[in-house]
């Protein structure tokens, strides 16, 4: 008898695509996909995935059902829509890893419970290459018995699994609270590396030097500099949806009454990627927001060539 957790994942791009990729290299899990992308699905196909046809074929097949999708209109759509989660009659669970703010989140949460599934709030952070190793960061945030239900199927993806609240719509909070921190890491990191080079210092040995001392943090990671470096800018999530979380986090700091004039770090690093967006560049890597600072030094950042 097959014992294998039947479980749906819905939206696979850069992190979506990595975290089911990961699902369906387990043991444990019997996968079913579904993306409008269907070269993204037929990937998953490749290693064992069933690929569903709609969201609601996904979730007639299974018993939990993942949805990591890039804006909450797409959430909606997904679990309520025509062909949507809601209503397929087999789905027990619905798992929430997209990022959309706390409001939107107790709201779905609210609708899915009065449809007869529980709600598991469950952002993660930790990019697609944590996906694929098994070392995100997932923060849960929803009701024990759901907690409990779900948890043999996070396990599976990682063992970085922190319970923030029984609310749904904390751990979107917490999410948003690491994510302005990603934000001002690279951002801060991005000026200080253009500026070492301006100055002509070798960028690799900037990075080396910062990564050993008191500047080190995850914006000078060996993932960005990297990319940075060889000029390739891929593999690390678009500019558009860390500004998007940006936004998100100033408005809910606005609607509990927080002044962002307490924020000038963060309402500062803010600008630097919404002149990004402003400049066409939503659909670029993140580490391209280097770019925007180059173009107003002078100066390239890449490899050197004694390196």
């Amino acid at each position: 008898m097959d014992e294998r957790i039947k479980v749906g994942f819905i939206g696979l791009g850069n992190m979506g695509g990595a975290i089911a990729e990961r699902l369906a290299r387990s043991s444990k899990v019997t996968l079913y996909v579904y993306d409008q992308n269907i070269a993204a699905a037929e990937r998953l196909a490749a290693l064992g995935a069933h690929v569903e046809v709609s969201a609601r074929a996904v979730a007639q097949a299974a018993e939990i059902v993942i949805t990591c999708l890039p804006h909450v209109e797409a959430c909606l759509s997904t679990l309520f829509g025509v062909d949507g989660v809601v209503g397929s009659g087999n789905v027990r669970h619905c798992v929430e890893m997209s990022t959309i703010g706390p409001a939107a989140m107790s709201d779905i949460a609210t609708r899915l419970e009065a449809a007869g599934i529980g709600a598991l709030d469950s952002p993660v952070s930790g990019g697609a290459a944590g996906a694929l190793k098994g070392t995100l960061a997932i923060m849960i945030s929803g009701k024990p018995a759901v907690r409990a239900a779900v948890a043999p199927v996070l396990a599976a993806i990682s063992d970085k699994v922190f319970t923030i609240s029984d609310q749904a719509g904390d751990a979107q909070i917490m999410k948003l609270v690491n994510n302005l921190l990603a934000a001002a890491n690279m951002a801060s990191a991005f000026e200080a590396l253009t500026l070492g080079v301006k100055l002509g210092l070798a960028p690799e040995k900037i990075i080396e030097v910062v990564n050993a001392g008191s500047g080190r943090n995850t914006g000078m990671d060996e993932r960005k500099t990297g990319a940075i470096l060889s000029r390739k800018f891929e593999g690390l999530g678009k500019i558009s949806l860390l500004e998007k979380d940006i936004g998100l986090a100033f408005d809910v700091a606005t609607q509990a009454g927080f002044p962002l004039d307490a924020l000038p770090a963060l309402t500062g690093m803010a600008q630097l990627w919404e002149r990004a967006v402003g400049q066409g560049m939503a659909g670029q890597d993140v580490s391209a927001l280097i770019k925007v600072v180059e173009e107003r030094a002078g100066v390239q950042v890449r490899a050197s060539a004694d390196y």
